[in-house]
């Protein structure tokens, strides 16, 4: 029976937040679209959107809301710029006019969006030339926006984590593992594809956490681990391994980013621990992701099968 996977990232989360357990974990996360990008940002500083099928980061956007405060003063000659510009102020801004009563300034809070896709970076000073300019990146594909974690960070650079989760010899649920990437310079995605670099759990997480934090926080993930696995498990039934994305917020709380039913199992094989990564290779095995080892059969050369027939020739 083959193994099962489920590409969508929406059914996933949709599935997730049945469980009570699990949505504690996950981000506010919604479908994309105008509506949607308004109140999340609305919501929250940073968002991230990203396609409902897809791999390796690919695709992956940020927006970060910008708030300013523009001054404005009785008599300046912002009444003279018309009711089109004031119109377009006042709809970035969720924030009444101020004033300081001692100047006689008033100040308006003027709302601007910051989109990310890579390295590169772009300014727009409403949402709607953001959606323009989302939607032309979409182009009417499926897509989601999911509220952004300010992540941990090792040296300067962000880091997540993947917890991976497997069927073992009995067909339970276990957490084999869990290993860190580094985001590269400059990026919104720690993926190696994208760049990022691996580093062991101990190493990105113990500087930010007492040991007893630690101790607390590696059980908590190996747990959530088999729930998300068991939840999604009661929609799809031959799953058999999971990779979650894990997101650490600047206080050390876990947040499921998404759910990967292929994970990659190699690059546990490059941290020190081999143990693991033979625990890994064994239950991969087992339930058919990886090919079995079987012993070659004996070969005979040639050379003494020819030598048998020449004896045999000879003995008659």
């Amino acid at each position: 029976m083959s193994i099962q996977r489920v590409s969508s990232k929406w059914t996933k989360t949709v599935v997730l937040q049945r469980s009570r357990t699990v949505n504690e974990y996950i981000p506010v996360t919604r479908q994309y679209n105008r509506q949607t990008l308004e109140r999340m940002t609305e919501l929250f500083e940073l968002n991230y959107i990203k396609p409902d099928h897809g791999t390796y980061g690919n695709g992956v956007m940020r927006v970060k809301t910008i708030h300013t405060f523009s001054p404005s003063s009785p008599g300046s000659d912002t009444e003279e710029k018309g009711t089109e510009d004031i119109d377009h102020l006042l709809s970035a801004s969720s924030l009444p006019e101020s004033s300081n009563q001692d100047s006689g300034i008033s100040s308006i809070r003027v709302t601007s969006y910051q989109l990310q896709h890579g390295t590169k970076q772009e300014l727009y000073p409403s949402l709607d030339e953001l959606h323009k300019a989302l939607e032309g990146r979409i182009q009417g594909n499926t897509y989601l926006i999911q509220q952004g974690i300010p992540l941990l960070k090792h040296e300067g650079l962000p880091f997540d984590l993947r917890v991976l989760t497997q069927k073992n010899l009995k067909n339970n649920w276990e957490t084999t593992g869990i290993l860190g990437r580094i985001a590269a310079p400059g990026k919104i995605i720690t993926n190696i594809h994208g760049g990022g670099r691996l580093a062991t759990f101990e190493e990105l997480v113990m500087p930010h956490l007492h040991t007893s934090r630690f101790q607390k926080l590696r059980s908590e993930l190996y747990r959530l681990g088999i729930h998300t696995a068991v939840q999604l498990q009661k929609s799809f039934p031959r799953l058999k391994e999971i990779g979650i994305d894990i997101a650490l917020d600047e206080t050390g709380r876990p947040w499921i980013l998404e759910v990967n039913t292929l994970p990659g199992i190699y690059a546990f094989g490059l941290l020190p621990d081999k143990e693991a990564y033979r625990k890994i290779k064994r239950y991969a095995i087992a339930y058919g992701r990886l090919p079995s080892k079987k012993k070659k059969p004996a070969r005979h050369t040639t050379k003494s099968q020819a030598s048998s027939s020449t004896a045999k020739s000879r003995a008659r």
